[in-house]
């Protein structure tokens, strides 16, 4: 299925992506990895919200270039690597990344939002709406599959 054109569109119209660097680095990842076994709604709703900022980027880039060498069908990899990132980053990227994996593994996650910064309460909240957008466009694939 190809989004990646129909996404970047769709949320740029909605006016949610930060910056132009913000939609390069989002277009660049959807790009890049889009074709893979292991791509899915879940994903992409990561990929907005790691292509943020650089620092969030480099940490997907370099974990979607280890699945793609290891061939990996699925996002396992990532929720595995999820301890090990809580663990170096602050209380709004450990939430942000237990959000995340809740989106990869299709779960719901009650954000903790009294525990987050202003800063980082906005890239939830904006995760959240762009995730309403992924969603829609991922069901309209589906319904014409």
């Amino acid at each position: 299925m190809r989004v990646t054109l129909h996404c970047i569109a769709a949320l740029s119209r909605a006016g949610l992506f930060e910056d132009d660097a913000h939609q390069s680095r989002f277009g660049e990842l959807m790009n890049c990895f889009e074709d893979y076994p292991f791509f899915s709604r879940g994903l992409c709703k990561c990929m907005y919200l790691s292509a943020m900022d650089d620092e969030r980027f480099l940490v997907m880039l370099e974990v979607l270039n280890a699945m793609a060498l290891d061939k990996s069908r699925d996002t396992q990899f990532m929720s595995d690597q999820r301890e090990e990132l809580e663990e170096a980053w602050n209380t709004d990227d450990q939430i942000i990344v237990r959000l995340s994996d809740a989106w990869l593994n299709n779960r719901t996650y009650e954000v903790p939002f009294d525990r987050m910064t202003n800063a980082g309460a906005n890239i939830i909240h904006r995760g959240f709406e762009a995730a309403e957008i992924i969603d829609e466009l991922f069901d309209k694939a589906r319904g014409q599959s």
